[in-house]
């Protein structure tokens, strides 16, 4: 059997919804409020695992003990009857010029037109100017992990296609209406430059799931070997995305290591996975050496400070008569939710004011580090070479 989609929403617990979770068909969704919509990774094949990754974004979002409020609403997925080996092969076809090897399930696979047909293409079809569609899909923010990124990548694709070819828009104007949609993507699947939803991308540079265009020329190794000596910190790369509509972060660990062996059993994977989204996300979180990096909760703090604001941005829209377009350049500045936040202090704790000034070092340091990474690792892939001899 092929790959599903379904999906369920966020609520308050209670004795009809003791997880606070209820599941919901794709026709029945709606974006008449501010929506977080979550898409998780490949191996999400079931609800608790959707309601996992909505948890997360009422965390990032300080609404734990709020779920039940209307002013907004969050949305996950998960993809029933998942084929491991197509989910792979089809974000591998991704990034391929000669797709020929590839089937036409994977090429444009049928769960994701499905999502597209039930949610996306009715609001299209169904407003009547640009102006009012623009309005409406700057409702729609999106919280990816690893696959849901591959999957928001379709769906950029499909939108433009239905644009230019159904609608008739220009290229401006499809332009103009699809960076509307917003997404906060931990450990993009493919280059942000590439697509034209606004996308905020946060990766780790030693999590050795990312396929990054820098570690597709050389091996895995190089790849671990470069974070130790060539990055630090947190770094933007400009060059990746375009100037406006996307934005691009590496973390150089992600994780405290009491040593490089340490960090080499995780990378490796013969001790906890790294590749995780509670270990971008969670502040509180531990591994079995330890805490997180300084520099990764300064992470988790600007994924939460960018979802917060994408999301008040929907909230103004939703109350004001006039389009009030996102600045993805300004999605760090520090400002009050616009939405309704839980009574717990903890819910705070993520929406740190620090957070603009960490995101203007992390320009500054990648604007300069850029220059000279790509020299720098490719002395450092011939050294391994040599050694591997």
């Amino acid at each position: 059997m092929s790959t599903e989609i379904a999906a369920g929403i966020r609520v308050a617990k209670s004795s009809r919804y003791p997880n606070g979770w209820k599941d919901i068909s794709l026709q029945d969704i709606r974006f008449d409020k501010p929506t977080v919509l979550c898409l998780p990774g490949d191996a999400s094949f079931h609800s608790k695992d959707a309601n996992y990754m909505a948890k997360y974004a009422n965390k990032l979002l300080g609404r734990i003990g709020a779920e039940d409020n209307s002013d907004i609403q969050v949305i996950s997925f998960y993809y029933p009857h998942g084929n491991p080996s197509e989910l792979s092969n089809s974000r591998t076809c991704l990034r391929q010029s000669d797709r020929s090897s590839f089937s036409q399930e994977e090429q444009n696979p049928q769960y994701i037109q499905t999502l597209y047909q039930s949610c996306f293409r009715p609001l299209l079809h169904q407003t009547n100017s640009g102006k009012e569609l623009q309005k409406k899909l700057r409702m729609i923010t999106f919280l990816n992990f690893c696959h849901g990124d591959f999957v928001t990548c379709k769906l950029d694709e499909y939108m433009r296609n239905d644009l230019k070819n159904n609608l008739l828009y220009s290229d401006k104007e499809i332009a103009d209406t699809t960076k509307q949609i917003c997404c906060i993507s931990v450990v993009p699947q493919d280059l942000p430059k590439k697509h034209s939803f606004s996308k905020i991308g946060f990766v780790s540079l030693d999590d050795y799931h990312y396929n990054s265009s820098d570690s597709n020329k050389v091996s895995d190794f190089y790849e671990l070997d470069c974070n130790e000596i060539s990055v630090l910190g947190i770094i933007e790369r400009p060059s990746q995305c375009r100037h406006g509509i996307s934005r691009l972060f590496y973390l150089d660990n992600l994780l405290d290591y009491n040593s490089i062996e340490d960090k080499l059993n995780v990378w490796l994977g013969k001790t906890e996975k790294l590749h995780q989204m509670n270990a971008y996300v969670d502040m509180d979180y531990h591994n079995e050496f330890g805490n997180k990096s300084s520099e990764a909760t300064i992470f988790s703090q600007m994924i939460s400070r960018s979802l917060q604001n994408a999301v008040s941005n929907s909230c103004l829209n939703a109350k004001s008569s006039e389009f009030i377009p996102l600045d993805i350049n300004n999605i760090f500045t520090t400002q009050a939710a616009k939405f309704t936040q839980g009574p717990c202090a903890s819910n705070r704790s993520f929406l740190h004011p620090s957070v603009e000034e960490s995101s203007v070092l992390a320009k500054e340091k990648g604007t300069k580090l850029d220059k000279t990474l790509y020299p720098q690792t490719a002395f450092i892939s011939r050294q391994i070479a040599g050694n591997s001899l």
